[in-house]
């Protein structure tokens, strides 16, 4: 069946309206708005006819639906078991990721519907594609049997990297799916997320949970569709392409944000004449969505795509990783309720959404909104003067703020603005240089699903060997488009979209992680699925096992809906006090909260995610195991202390989740190496992120404690840029090992550098992440470590928390308490990478604000901070003024999300993200010649000056013990 010529509809479901358009030969024909039934069905066909109607064409004429819909994200913030299922997951990871389980930061409600069983077996890759084990087949009967024991039908196949390799999950699917027989749903996570194992653990998760309701969904969409003959159906995914209805049934959560991202390519298409005129060249393109409730903003790309966000992502309070449009929102729309109040007027957060026509002032309503400033006339009496203006004012401050956020680099941008309630925007806004309102701006949204297309895309990590790098993208390239076509796709209209290319830190084979979009039209001959056709195969064409015929029930007995999503009821951070008991503090999850934040300042952009050690410290405290730390000055002196952590690269870390035995087996190979009989502490190697969660972690399952200290008082690169190193202490006897019976001893070193490199080989050759153990100390030695860094991050983390609370910005707070300096406050606006000798180097650039401008300069100020894994440098530069070093190594130089406080690691650093940048003062024993010399400016190579930032002296951190 071909579809040359035929015409296209355009469908997007919104909470308020369903709105169709008929497009041909990329013209609109009509478009139409209804209101949106309960039974979304209805609330289709009614669009459908009707716009049919308006264009005057036959039914016949229509060869393609595309419908973007909110029902699936809909039902899981609902929350309704009607509509969601237990889900049974099982882990592909051998000894690895047994910490950190499935559903444990899920929120109590959603966790209560969704778990079902949790299983871990053989198999898993390592990132330069060697299998960790081979998948066992014995271990998949034993979790089928106990899977059909539970009555659990949704089921989650989840294999360490599998984005790059998928082989294992889909043979391990398709043989649970021959065990378990018909009627069980079984799916593979590499299908829904991208390298990130526990967010795209929670994506698949969320997404097998919704497969029966979704199948509810389609099949009511393709019997709107049916009049219409042979008609192909399609869905709008998440990044404005589009999935066959039978793949959207399948991968509900890959249409979670299709609405912001159909408004965004509708709104391109629309003014696309205008965008092609020589003076829109270069210039950044928004769009702005304004309906009744909200307004959202995001960049699109040349492409015509939107940018997609490059950091997870949390729905319902679960954090995923799935491709989702980044997009700044804002509570603010035509339905905005408008209020007097002593200083000026308020616009929203809140609206009266879907009542506007009943309830505003211009319809006869009672209700004051942002639609009546623009619509209401002075002659009614109805609207002071003052409050119109001042809301307008008001309006267009929160509008031009939103812009100035969403904005990726300096400069005026142009705006195109779409949305039914467009009509509350005023005709200029500072910082665009145009605004255009395109015909059908109202319907952008259904016209983006018209025109939407067909995608193909590879995630994965490869090793330079017999192919280079480019070789490996042109592979990656040739492959998703492949995909691209396989899915309907024209392959005359292949394009690549997206690619990236990010070496991995911390490794020495070259390891790059490689990413690949791209995108085609709809081949015209391509036969999708067909509104009358159904296939009850007992497996898809994809490998994944079809359930033969689960009926979707909305009358089952006992349903109800979690009572909220929220995170469990929040501690009072003011007022809370820790748990000390002697000299030693007993740790709860408000204490590990405040080190999460706090270890990632003094991990000064390095050391890693550490939220799956976080996730496994919480485990050890809901088993009932402590997790204690230990007052530093108190110990004997004999005591024996081991520094202990994570060796390789975070990025590793994130996929190859660490498992129970790493640090504990590293520790053992040293204490036998050493002749030392037993340990009584430990300490991180370093105090910053991963490390420091990982110390606590180890010593809590060894029965010990941890000491208020580290070796570091901050995050440095390199193995021997430690205090002790710096006292000339060895770092051997020294271990790495892998938590599979596999470690590297060495037992002495000719030099740092040696053992440096021969600990990197090891940590390489084991998979690029170890467990780490060096040298074992005495209580003599521990006791002249840097003091209380434990209680300096748990405090930090504390003051952050307390500004959120407050809702504060927290900046001002830590440099006044914790030794530091605000160096700026703008945006990112370019980041620039590359690895060197297993190191990430690079530099981030940062504008300044257009409200908080470092200067009365006409000309922006800008920040350039050089990184390696650390922040090194931070350097001012403006117009007409030389350059001046605000801060260097070792003093600490961190960034924080401008909105809530949260450090950010270098991996984060991407274009648009508002930040501010803080340096604390380093402990002395870093600022002093021997300090300097090892850990200063000239170690990195940097020909500056070492100046202390801030005023005053040095104040040490005080232990908890003296605080409470």
């Amino acid at each position: 069946m071909g579809n040359a010529n035929k015409c296209t509809i355009g469908i997007d479901v919104g909470g308020t309206n369903t709105d169709a358009v008929l497009l041909r030969d990329g013209q609109v024909l009509a478009w139409h708005k209804t209101p949106t039934t309960s039974d979304i069905q209805a609330g289709v066909e009614q669009a459908i006819h009707t716009v049919i109607g308006k264009a005057s064409i036959p039914s016949t004429s229509i060869g393609t639906v595309k419908i973007g819909t909110t029902q699936f994200v809909n039902a899981v913030l609902e929350q309704d078991d009607c509509k969601l299922d237990r889900v049974a997951v099982i882990r592909l990871c051998g000894p690895y990721s047994q910490g950190s389980p499935p559903f444990a930061e899920f929120p109590t409600g959603l966790r209560n519907l969704l778990e079902g069983h949790v299983g871990y077996v053989d198999g898993g890759y390592q990132v330069d594609g060697r299998p960790i084990r081979q998948v066992d087949q014995a271990q998949l009967n034993e979790q089928a049997s106990m899977i059909k024991t539970k009555g659990i039908r949704a089921v989650v196949v989840v294999g360490i990297y599998s984005p790059s390799n998928p082989s294992q999950e889909e043979d391990a699917s398709a043989y649970l799916a021959s065990v378990l027989g018909g009627g069980y749903d079984i799916s593979c996570s590499h299908r829904i997320g991208k390298l990130g194992f526990l967010e795209r653990e929670n994506a698949s998760i969320l997404n097998a949970s919704l497969r029966r309701f979704a199948r509810h969904v389609t099949r009511g969409l393709q019997s709107a569709v049916k009049t219409l003959g042979n008609c192909n159906l399609y869905i709008t995914l998440n990044d404005g392409t589009l999935s066959a209805a039978s793949e959207a049934a399948k991968h509900p959560v890959r249409c979670f944000s299709s609405g912001p991202t159909n408004s965004a390519r509708g709104a391109a298409f629309l003014s696309s004449k205008e965008l092609q005129t020589t003076r829109f060249q270069n210039a950044e393109v928004l769009v702005m969505d304004i309906g009744g409730t909200t307004t959202d903003i995001c960049a699109l790309l040349p492409s015509g795509f939107p940018r997609q966000s490059a950091a997870f992502v949390k729905i319902a309070g679960v954090r995923t990783n799935f491709t989702i449009p980044d997009v700044h929102s804002i509570a603010l729309g035509g339905g905005s309720i408008v209020r007097e109040n002593n200083t000026r007027p308020t616009v929203g957060p809140d609206s009266v959404g879907y009542r506007l026509q009943e309830a505003a002032l211009c319809f006869g309503g009672k209700t004051l909104t942002a639609t009546d400033l623009v619509r209401l006339e002075d002659s009614t009496g109805l609207l002071r003067p003052d409050i119109r203006q001042g809301a307008l004012s008001e309006i267009q401050r929160m509008l031009e703020r939103s812009i100035d956020h969403a904005k990726t680099k300096a400069g005026d941008a142009i705006v195109i603005l779409v949305g039914g309630g467009s009509i509350i925007l005023p005709s200029e806004l500072s910082g665009v240089s145009n605004l255009i309102r395109p015909e059908h701006l109202e319907v952008a949204n259904a016209v983006g699903a018209a025109i939407a297309k067909v995608s193909g895309a590879v995630d994965t990590v490869v090793v330079p060997g017999k192919k280079t790098i480019e070789e490996h993208i042109k592979d990656a390239e040739e492959l998703a488009g492949q995909r691209c076509v396989a899915a309907g796709g024209d392959a005359a209209t292949v394009e690549v979209v997206e690619i990236d290319s990010v070496p991995i830190s911390y490794v020495t084979n070259g390891a790059t992680r490689v990413t690949v979009r791209v995108v085609a039209d709809l081949n015209d001959t391509f036969v999708g699925d067909i509104a009358e056709h159904t296939d009850e195969s007992a497996l898809d064409r994809d490998g994944e096992r079809k359930v033969e015929d689960v009926v979707f029930q909305t009358d089952r007995e006992a349903s109800h809906k979690a009572s909220t999503y929220a995170e469990d009821k929040p501690v009072d951070v003011e007022t809370y006090q820790p748990d000390i008991r002697g000299d030693l503090w007993y740790l709860s999850k408000i204490d590990l909260d405040f080190l999460l934040d706090g270890t990632g300042v003094l991990g000064v952009g390095s050391c890693g995610e550490p939220y799956p050690s976080y996730i496994a410290c919480l485990q050890q405290l809901h088993a009932g195991k402590p997790i204690t730390i230990h007052r530093q000055s108190t110990i004997s002196d004999s005591s024996v202390i081991v520094g202990g952590g994570f060796m390789g690269s975070p990025t590793v870390y994130l996929e190859r989740i660490p498992g129970l035995d790493e640090i504990i087996n590293a520790i053992g190979a040293v204490l036998k190496g050493s002749n030392t009989p037993r340990i009584d502490y430990m300490i991180p190697n370093e105090i910053g992120g991963i490390n420091a969660f990982e110390a606590l972690l180890a010593s809590s399952r060894l029965g010990k404690s941890v000491l208020d200290t580290d070796a570091v008082a901050r995050a440095y690169p390199l193995l021997w840029q430690t205090v002790r190193c710096l006292n000339g202490v060895s770092i051997a006897p020294c271990s790495v090992a892998d938590g599979e019976g596999q470690s590297t001893v060495l037992q002495t070193q000719d030099s740092f550098e040696h053992a440096e490199l021969v600990m990197r080989d090891a940590c390489t050759a084991l998979g690029s992440l170890a467990g780490l153990c060096v040298n074992p100390m005495l209580g003599l030695e521990a006791k002249t470590l840097p003091q209380n860094t434990f209680s300096w991050a748990w405090s930090i983390g504390r003051t952050i928390a307390i500004a959120r609370r407050r809702k504060v910005n927290p900046v001002h707070k830590l440099i006044e308490e914790h030794n530091g300096a605000l160096l700026f406050v703008g945006k990112i606006i370019s980041v620039t990478r590359r690895v060197a000798q297993g190191f990430t180097r690079g530099t981030t650039v940062f504008q300044a604000l257009d409200e908080e401008r470092t200067s009365d300069d006409s000309g922006k100020a800008q920040l350039t901070i050089e990184f390696e894994n650390e922040n090194l440098s931070a350097v001012l530069s403006e117009e007409g003024k030389d350059e001046k070093l605000l801060a260097v190594c070792p003093d600490l130089i961190t960034v924080l999300d401008k909105a809530n406080g949260a450090p950010l690691g270098v991996s984060d650093y991407r274009y648009g993200l508002r930040v501010s940048v803080i340096a604390l003062k380093a402990s002395p024993v870093w600022t002093s010649e021997k300090g300097l010399e090892m850990g200063g400016p000239k170690a990195f190579g940097l020909d500056v000056p070492y100046v202390s930032v801030g005023s005053g002296v040095y104040k040490a951190p005080k232990s908890v013990w003296e605080m409470f």
